[in-house]
């Protein structure tokens, strides 16, 4: 048995590729400060965590850029949700005492078994803290107990990206509903799914840092000059496929032998392609390289542990290879 909800559906038949599928948490205060929302973006298919605090405006453009599938905060707060964002998000209300900040920090620090929020850089975010302590006690509260995957959180700094409200994205024609030309479909020549999502959410938030902007475009640049290594970097990363979400099926407990091999079959191009970076004369595709983990040990064991060619379901006979 399984609860699913709009914001934690991990089913593939449930998600779509190219786009995140956010839990998003809002948590609002009665200060005076101009940064009075809390809200936090969790996707519980691919382990993103984002967290992040403003005004309405900002979490306004917030929403917008991030599109969340579902939206949770407390019951006395829908009436002024509606009023500051509108209706056109499924939303859900929890008690009052979740969205406590000694209770949202207990729980943060419990799940990444940490001291403190430091090493992550969200420590002065109080408001953030309780959204994100919510977004983690309502994954229990559905029975979604086992979430290893989600490993660490992202802070989301309104200085580094131009933000744009939904005026912008609709009239620029940015995304849309999958029935006429957007620019999204018209750029997107990713080979992968992840790179379909990361694609999305750099196009609608765009950096403002100059230096940032120009190390992208060094990388574009590269692979430019480079067609040999480009075409091996594609067949490398359309192999691969959605690693992101093959991994999550772990923890979670829903991946098949097959997709076992799939995973295998990853980690073995992300070796090379750990390879191909690790000899570029691009400082931002050589710090890539530094951040890529082969991860041998899991490799190897599913490699000589599964066979080649299982059955999908683990219930048939012939998953285990001999010996």
């Amino acid at each position: 048995t399984e609860l699913v909800t709009p914001g934690i559906a991990t089913g593939d038949q449930l998600l779509q590729q190219d786009k995140n599928n956010f839990l998003c948490s809002i948590h609002f205060t009665e200060s005076k400060q101009q940064a009075a929302i809390g809200i936090c973006f969790l996707d519980m298919s691919t382990g993103e965590f984002f967290i992040a605090e403003g005004d309405q405006d900002y979490c306004d453009k917030l929403l917008q850029s991030m599109q969340p599938a579902e939206v949770i905060f407390t019951k006395a707060n829908q009436k002024k949700f509606k009023e500051e964002f509108g209706t056109g998000f499924f939303t859900y209300h929890l008690d009052e005492w979740i969205f406590n900040h000694d209770y949202a920090r207990e729980i943060l620090l419990k799940h990444f078994g940490t001291h403190s929020l430091k090493g992550f850089g969200i420590e002065d975010l109080d408001i953030g803290i309780v959204a994100a302590g919510a977004i983690l006690h309502y994954l229990k509260d559905t029975e979604h107990p086992n979430l290893q995957h989600i490993t660490a959180m992202q802070r989301i700094n309104k200085a580094e990206h131009l933000w744009m409200d939904r005026f912008t994205i609709r009239n620029l024609e940015l995304i849309g509903n999958g029935e006429s030309p957007t620019l999204f479909s018209t750029i997107n020549h990713t080979v992968s799914p992840m790179g379909a999502r990361l694609l999305r959410r750099w196009m609608l938030m765009p950096l403002n840092d100059v230096a940032q902007i120009n190390e992208r475009l060094g990388a574009v640049k590269h692979f430019i000059i480079d067609q040999d290594g480009q075409q091996q970097i594609k067949k490398l990363l359309q192999a691969t496929g959605d690693l992101e979400r093959l991994i999550s099926k772990v923890p979670l407990r829903k991946i098949n032998p097959r997709e076992l091999v799939q995973l295998g079959v990853a980690l073995e191009n992300c070796a090379a392609l750990k390879k191909y970076l690790s000899a570029c004369d691009n400082d931002y595709l050589l710090r890539l390289s530094i951040i890529i983990n082969e991860i041998t040990l899991i490799k190897d064991r599913i490699k000589h542990e599964i066979k080649e060619n299982p059955p999908v379901s683990i219930a048939k006979a012939g998953v285990i290879a001999d010996g």
